[in-house]
């Protein structure tokens, strides 16, 4: 377990944040509503690694934080720390007799999971246990969402062929026998590219179905078992080759999302083995296609990877021309 964040009862959200921001010398970097627990919270990075300081504050007057401003007035409410595998932690605590006060883990404010354990089993402190979901969405809400994108033809990005950054890269590789990934293939033109230009090798992941079956349909000979429908952070396997079709920009971007999406990618390759292919130049905005800089994408790759090269593609589609860095990692061996 490490420490995620200290939660603080507030009546008044403008208030404490206007009073934390003068105080840090930095203002909140999020607010949001969550409405299941009748709460608005707002955040603010900690100073120390990783950790960071909630507000919660009740919206409406009912919830927990109401009961709990009613009873006690403002002050710290408790405790989160954050968990690699939540339900595993849930059976292990349960196991070792701590009382929590939920059976499942429940959504959660800042993109978590989250369980908390009853006080009296604390020693009178309030104890959340907490798990950030990669990509903004669990892994059931991630796949509906896919689908319902495809199943209503909401596919923008696609541009109906593969694109010539990454054809002209598979054109340079000499070594047809390299273990390659597409992952958030989408409709998988790069991967039909690769076949046809005799890489028998290829692995496509995506979490909806029907690209999956439009690329089986277009190449039947392509290996059904190469054919992966999963959620990218929970794949396993060992590959040469990553190839990157804009596929980080698929997620909501906060930081948790993009170490652990460099994190999943080294896990994936094997020692030597090269992650390539394109990111948006684009501003994070928000909503999909999000974006980013150079500087930020870098600060998530660097540490994990050797750079061999990240600059403006120079052979994008005319649409995306000036908007798409091509980039080449490699993981240490």
């Amino acid at each position: 377990m490490r420490l995620d964040h200290i939660g603080i009862a507030v009546a008044d959200l403008d208030a404490a944040d206007e009073l934390l921001g003068r105080l840090l010398g930095r203002p909140a970097y999020k607010r949001e509503t969550v409405a299941s627990q009748h709460v608005s919270t707002s955040f603010f990075d900690a100073g120390a690694e990783g950790a960071k300081i909630e507000f919660v504050a009740p919206e409406g007057a009912t919830g927990p934080i109401q009961k709990f401003l009613e009873k006690r007035g403002p002050g710290i409410h408790h405790l989160a720390f954050e968990v690699d595998d939540i339900e595993a932690e849930m059976r292990r605590l349960a196991e070792d007799g701590f009382e929590l006060l939920q059976e499942k883990p429940s959504r959660g404010a800042d993109n978590k999971l989250v369980c908390f354990l009853h006080p009296r089993s604390t020693n009178g402190v309030l104890v959340e246990i907490c798990q950030s979901i990669p990509g903004g969405m669990t892994k059931e809400e991630n796949a509906q969402f896919w689908a319902r994108r495809y199943a209503e033809e909401k596919t923008g990005w696609d541009i109906g062929y593969p694109s010539p950054p990454i054809t002209n890269y598979l054109d340079k590789l000499k070594d047809k026998d390299l273990k390659i990934l597409i992952p958030g293939a989408g409709n998988a033109y790069e991967a039909e590219y690769a076949w046809q230009q005799g890489f028998r090798n290829v692995f496509v992941l995506d979490v909806a179905a029907a690209p999956l079956a439009g690329l089986q349909q277009r190449v039947p000979d392509f290996p059904a078992e190469q054919l992966i429908q999963g959620d990218f952070f929970s794949h396993a396997g060992q590959y040469d080759l990553i190839l990157e079709q804009t596929f980080f920009c698929s997620f909501e971007p906060d930081p948790a999302t993009r170490q652990a999406y460099a994190k999943q990618m080294l896990s994936l390759l094997k020692p030597g083995g090269k992650l390539a292919g394109l990111w948006f130049d684009l501003p994070t905005g928000t909503s999909r296609p999000f974006g980013g800089s150079r500087e930020e994408y870098l600060s998530y790759l660097e540490p994990y990877f050797n750079l061999l090269a990240f600059a403006k593609a120079p052979d994008s589609i005319k649409p995306r021309a000036g908007n798409e860095f091509f980039g080449e990692f490699q993981k240490p061996a």
